[in-house]
């Protein structure tokens, strides 16, 4: 970034200041409280909107300088310029170029340092262009040999960064090891796994049990056969003492005709007397008249009765006198006639129940007898087809055995197989683990940003005879091997200082802004503009800012450097020279 002019109005100690860059370097000087820093801010908030010694916008007319109601700076760079407007926080940008999202750190040198280890690490691999979390780390743990299923899984947790999917790819590893125990109930060992076997039954011969169905299936054959002539002859055995038994009953019934006959006559002949009887008795008595009711009629007395032709009340007519004798004999008669007659009747029934007996035997025994098999070969084949079914009883149960045992190989082989496999997973996802460790794929990929982070440090430090500054892999700044936090405030001036350039460096940013240069003691300094000298000779910085207490404005600068003095809040060029 090359900056061609800087204006700042009412920006807290900057009340009037309007620079023009003739030259790489810019050297803003002054005493205590004349508005450097104030510059160093309305060129930071121009650039990149960002606040600056306040943290919510609301707080941006704390900003703005006494007795002022509205300020602004602006930044002309690269053919368009960037500007803040302060209290109401306006940011404009106007050209092509707009600045990297690294552009805060060349802004703030001590920015760097201020970060996490996390941060810095995510900071370097943007400065490199390396991606961390995208087809990059993919490619790298497919180079690896890690399985393409397991890193389509993983690849989405890239995106919260290696740490989360190397954790995620722990998880995994522990599920599948978990997996493995529920399979074989024993804890997990890499070594053990790799072997693991589950126990399996002894094998039974190779052709046992299709031997044992065949013998079983020969067997029901026979005793299929042998159920049916059982059957057979049972079935003549049971219709030969049907039909013994229904002679037997026939006899019986053939045998009582003409004890039925005798009876039958006499019942007939006693029916007639009693018929005969009852006849002599209905005449003595005279007709019977039915039960009817009779009623009196109210005017005159008369006996009344319904008429059997209409209904219409008639005179009632009393029946004639009646044979009392004859009459009481009539019923008894009757009685005796009725019991007689169907004693007749049931006779005549029973004679003919016989006499059908009679004809149904002469037809059976015309037509021939059943012949009911031999008990003794009945009873030797039941026994025989007993001891057959006991034999495929014997069959069955080794059948099921066999079964049971093949069975058991065959969960045994499962086991063995399902272990296997989450043995294979347990290495695929500890595979992908350590690929996404720290010293892994990230640890490679560090490095790749290290390496350009440090041999710009390097390079620096020769150019400046200053200490030789280093970026560890676990992302600790070192001077000389010290830790950055063991070092003097100066000497992590110089440290934040090689920084910076180096992240403008590599960023493409090629702009500096180093505040509080009157840290360094005079040979600092110079050992500074020299190499910032150097850098603008080369092409290699666009702009440097440099903002510096001193007494007055430094002579005998540089080629590539300009310098303005910054007195209550605006830039004169009459500030007394002498060596600072």
């Amino acid at each position: 970034m090359k900056i061609s002019a800087i204006t700042a109005k009412n920006f807290i100690g900057a009340r009037d200041v309007d620079l023009k860059l003739s030259r790489p370097v810019l050297l803003i000087c002054g005493k205590n409280h004349s508005g450097k820093s104030s510059i160093a801010q309305a060129v930071r908030m121009a650039l990149t909107g960002e606040p600056s010694r306040v943290v919510l916008k609301k707080e941006y007319k704390q900003l703005v300088s006494d007795d002022a109601e509205v300020g602004y700076a602006v930044v002309e760079h690269d053919g368009g310029q960037s500007a803040i407007t302060i209290p109401n926080g306006s940011h404009e940008q106007a050209g092509s170029r707009r600045p990297s999202e690294l552009l805060p750190f060349v802004l703030d040198a001590q920015r760097f340092a201020s970060l996490d280890a996390n941060e810095r690490r995510k900071l370097l691999f943007a400065l490199t262009g390396i991606s961390i979390g995208g087809p990059e780390v993919v490619s790298r743990m497919l180079e690896r040999g890690c399985d393409p299923a397991k890193v389509d899984i993983i690849a989405p947790h890239l995106r919260a960064g290696s740490d989360a999917a190397h954790k995620e790819a722990q998880a995994k590893a522990r599920d599948a090891k978990a997996a493995w125990r529920a399979v074989t109930g024993e804890t997990y060992g890499g070594v053990k796994a790799a072997i693991w076997r589950a126990n399996a039954p002894a094998p039974a011969g190779a052709n046992k049990l299709p031997e044992t169905r065949d013998a079983l299936s020969r067997l029901d054959q026979q005793i299929e056969a042998n159920t049916g002539t059982l059957g057979d002859m049972t079935g003549r055995a049971k219709r030969a003492a049907e039909q013994s038994r229904k002679l037997s009953e026939l006899r019986e019934k053939a045998g009582k005709y003409a004890r039925i006959a005798d009876k039958l006559a006499r019942d007939e002949a006693e029916l007639k007397q009693w018929e005969e009887k009852h006849a002599e008795a209905s005449r003595c008595a005279g007709p019977r008249l039915p039960d009817e009711p009779t009623y009196d009629c109210p005017n005159c007395g008369t006996v009344l009765r319904h008429s059997h032709a209409n209904g219409a009340l008639v005179e009632f007519t009393p029946p004639p006198p009646v044979d009392h004798e004859a009459a009481g004999n009539l019923r008894e008669y009757k009685q005796a006639a009725d019991l007689m007659r169907r004693s007749v009747e049931n006779g005549k029934r029973d004679m003919g129940a016989a006499d059908a007996a009679a004809k149904t035997l002469a037809e059976i025994e015309d037509a021939g007898l059943a012949e009911a098999p031999n008990t003794g070969e009945l009873d030797t084949l039941k026994a025989a087809t007993d001891d057959l079914k006991q034999q495929r009883s014997d069959l069955q149960k080794a059948i099921r055995e066999l079964e049971d045992s093949e069975r058991a190989a065959q969960q045994a082989d499962n086991r063995t197989a399902d272990a296997a496999k989450h043995h294979g997973d347990v290495q695929q996802w500890e595979t992908i683990a350590a690929a996404l460790a720290p010293d892994g794929i990230p640890g490679q990929m560090l490095g790749e940003a290290l390496g350009p982070a440090n041999g710009r440090l390097v390079d620096s430090a020769f150019s400046t005879g200053w200490m030789n500054v280093a970026i560890t892999s676990d992302m600790d700044i070192t001077a000389d091997g010290r830790a950055y936090a063991l070092l003097s405030e100066s000497e992590r001036w110089r440290v934040d200082a090689m920084i910076a350039e180096t992240i403008a460096h590599l960023s493409g940013e090629k702009l500096l802004v180093l505040d509080r240069v009157d840290m360094l003691d005079i040979e600092g300094r110079e050992d500074l503009l020299f190499w910032l000298d150097e850098l603008a000779s080369s092409g290699q910085i666009a702009t440097a800012l440099l903002f510096a207490t001193l007494k007055a404005l430094p002579a005998n600068l540089p080629d590539n450097i300009e310098a303005v003095w910054i007195e209550n809040g605006r830039a004169t060029t009459a500030g007394k020279i002498k060596a600072a």
